[in-house]
């Protein structure tokens, strides 16, 4: 069995150091629960390709596609990957991606929390979006069902006007990158403090990673 954790990928070296330790984090209890190694694979060119980790692959392997937003790559892009990863007669699974689950609020709770905000106070939690809409419904609905009734939502696709305004912004990605930095320059322009660093670092981001991959 094999584990592949598939993230979208970025030219700032900081995106593949943070996704590298979710991998050192989650790879020691996936073994021990006999899902075999953990590897990282990247859709765009900033790191292994599917393609070619698909070379050293057989039998089981579980595909989790690191995306917190239902987006054009968790339609196109994931099930391209996880056919390039059985091309050497490797059996894959998709499991579900990250975005939609509700340990994705707790992840911001941490990040609030550990950056000296209260998670209760007014928050702007801010995605990376899409042209479609889609990823701002997502994170919407999501936040939504959190009974989290300070939190608002935006993307930087399609971002709102003066949504910065008295609340803390916390960049729902999952590493520093380019999207991360475009969210502190929002956070800037609105005069509000800003939560440096993305979620991988939390507790919760690895206990979802598990909980995807082991269900």
């Amino acid at each position: 069995m094999t584990t592949v954790l598939l993230a979208h990928g970025s030219p700032d070296p900081r995106h593949a150091l943070a996704l590298e330790r979710l991998r050192e984090r989650v790879a020691v209890p996936l073994a021990e629960a006999g899902r075999g190694p953990t590897h990282l694979a990247y859709i765009e060119e900033y790191g292994t390709r599917p393609h070619e980790l698909a070379r050293g692959l057989s039998g089981e392997v579980t595909l989790l596609p690191l995306l917190l937003t239902p987006a054009f790559h968790s339609r196109v892009d994931v099930p391209a990957a996880a056919r390039e990863l059985a091309a050497h007669g490797a059996r894959v699974r998709t499991v579900p991606a990250l975005g939609g689950h509700p340990l994705l609020l707790e992840a911001v709770e941490e990040r609030l929390s550990g950056a000296g905000h209260d998670p209760s106070a007014p928050t702007l939690l801010v995605a990376g979006g899409s042209s479609s809409g889609e990823a701002a419904a997502g994170l919407a609905r999501l936040v939504a069902s959190g009974n989290r009734p300070t939190w608002t939502t935006t993307t930087l696709a399609a971002p709102r006007t003066g949504a910065a305004t008295g609340r803390t912004v916390v960049p729902v990605v999952l590493a520093e990158g380019v999207l991360h930095d475009k969210a502190a320059a929002f956070a800037d322009e609105g005069g509000a403090p800003f939560v440096r660093g993305g979620l991988t670092d939390t507790r919760a981001v690895a206990d979802l990673v598990l909980h995807r991959v082991l269900a």
